[in-house]
């Protein structure tokens, strides 16, 4: 009888196995929850950086479309037509975009003002390229490639395109 009470309860072997599956179990669900921590803020990141890209296109987009005496130059070296100028019809003031190749940004000035970024201090503008279309109305193409700052990010880039067409007509202008 006494040697059946005494035989109750875990021997060493049996705890040490416990714990040892325990304590495998516990590092496979702390790497796994780790990796989904880093793989969220890689998207959050990226989310940041397209929905940015986004309503810089929107922006411009606006802007443009009620824009006239459009003009596209660039900068010396630039490959294309990285400025921007034209004159916004609600209130005469001239307006224009262009990359800033120095800050990898896209800026905006109005009038005789500064160029300002436009583009978040997270996005890095690689490329920004404007092509003006003699129609009736006048439309114009703009193209840029654009990432994250962030150097894990580097090789997703994005690519937008976008074609405008300016919503005053050359005899609305004459009319103004």
């Amino acid at each position: 009888m006494k040697k059946l009470k005494l035989e109750k309860g875990f021997t060493m072997v049996e705890l040490i196995v416990a714990m040892s599956v325990f304590s495998i179990a516990i590092s496979l669900a702390t790497g796994a929850f780790a990796r989904a921590i880093k793989t969220q803020r890689i998207l959050n990141n990226l989310m940041s950086v397209n929905s940015n890209a986004s309503l810089t296109v929107e922006q411009m987009a606006r802007e443009i479309r009620t824009g006239y005496n459009f003009g596209v130059s660039q900068d010396a070296g630039a490959e294309c037509g990285n400025i921007l100028t034209f004159v916004r019809s609600r209130d005469g003031a001239t307006v224009s975009y262009k990359w800033n190749e120095e800050r990898k940004s896209i800026d905006f000035q109005e009038g005789d003002g500064n160029f300002l970024p436009l583009t978040a201090t997270n996005v890095f503008v690689q490329n920004l390229c404007f092509l003006k279309t003699e129609s009736d109305p006048w439309r114009i193409t703009f193209y840029l490639t654009l990432g994250s700052t962030d150097p894990r990010l580097r090789e997703n880039i994005l690519n937008f395109q976008t074609t405008i067409s300016s919503r005053i007509l050359p005899q609305d202008i004459q009319q103004q």
